[in-house]
């Protein structure tokens, strides 16, 4: 088995040579590191990761805690699939691995998270939900342990760092869009009235209805497991002459599509529809979405970079970090005044 002192007598430098190159320490030039790496490569050394993590203290790897998976709905969204791979390719990127907690509700993932760090599994996490009287988020401010969330900043705004797209800015812009295309009875649709994120696109759809003086409607809520919900929605459409409708997020809005089609309704001559996240669902069936891109791949890697300061530096001030998203037109809008 091929040893550090293998590779400093191959290298021609000291044995704690090679142990700074390990820790791409500062005080080694590259000249010297290059030559130690080429020394590790032709005797096909591998770094003694345990021993390197008991030194450090630190276990390298970090926790995902995705939202808890209370339908398959929301297991299905690839918006956690998109999140994941960033997550996943930024921390192999700085030699981390990722472990992710997973769970029916929220006290499934308190117990998950908690017993990952009392097996010293990880060294911090990230969040994928933001949930006001979260038990996780407790547990890891209580214990000290380092932590980012994305989502919505709606409780510790002070304490927690946030990652997180404008929701209100992309509703309001969805309905500016809207209403640029000549259509004024704008309803909101989602499937979930309880999320964080839909409380703030709602808001913004709000904000935005009631700046340019258009009907404001109650949210429609499409739920395939509720018939009624169903029927309380086709006729909303249909008494208020809905023209225009904003989806909570690409996966819903494709269903609403096939829900409306049941009804004689085609999108986009009866129906125009925005919709979020700009996932493969948007560019599955025909007309394609017309879709917010909210920039997932941004999210997952400065999530994890935020989480990386933390873990080096436990000091470090919380943040709120917003990251830009982009409208995708597509065919699912039509313009009311069109020939």
């Amino acid at each position: 088995m091929v040893t550090i002192k293998d590779v400093a007598a191959r290298a021609g430098v000291n044995a704690s040579t090679v142990s700074r190159t390990l820790k791409n320490s500062s005080s080694i030039s590259e000249k010297t590191k290059e030559k130690v790496r080429k020394a590790m490569e032709d005797l096909g050394y591998v770094p003694n990761v345990t021993a390197a993590r008991l030194a450090s203290g630190l276990t390298k790897a970090v926790g995902l805690v995705l939202p808890p998976m209370t339908t398959p709905d929301r297991i299905s969204q690839p918006f956690f699939m998109e999140i994941l791979a960033a997550v996943n390719d930024e921390a192999r990127q700085h030699d981390l691995t990722v472990s992710i907690a997973t769970g029916s509700s929220l006290d499934d993932l308190y117990n998950q998270v908690a017993l990952m760090y009392k097996q010293k599994l990880v060294d911090g996490f990230i969040i994928l939900y933001s949930e006001k009287g979260d038990p996780v988020s407790q547990y890891l401010r209580d214990n000290a342990i380092p932590f980012v969330i994305v989502g919505q900043a709606e409780e510790l705004m002070n304490e927690v760092t946030f990652i997180d797209n404008d929701n209100q800015l992309m509703a309001r812009t969805a309905v500016d869009y809207l209403h640029n295309k000549g259509h004024r009875n704008i309803l909101f649709v989602t499937d979930d009235k309880q999320s964080e994120v839909y409380l703030e696109r709602y808001f913004g759809y709000v904000r935005g209805t009631s700046s340019l003086d258009l009907p404001i409607f109650d949210s429609g809520h499409f739920d395939r497991h509720q018939p009624e919900t169903l029927d309380h929605l086709i006729e909303s459409i249909r008494s208020n002459q809905i023209t225009a409708v904003v989806v909570i997020d690409d996966m819903i809005a494709v269903r609403f599509m096939q829900f409306l089609s049941f009804y004689g309704l085609n999108v986009p001559h009866d129906i125009s529809i925005v919709s979020f996240n700009n996932s493969t669902y948007s560019r599955i069936v025909h007309p394609y979405l017309t879709s917010f891109d909210i920039n997932i791949d941004t999210l997952g890697r400065t999530s994890l970079q935020r989480l990386l300061e933390k873990i080096k530096n436990r000091e470090a001030k919380a943040e709120k970090i917003i990251v830009p998203f982009d409208l995708k037109e597509r065919e699912s809008v039509r313009r009311l005044d069109s020939k």
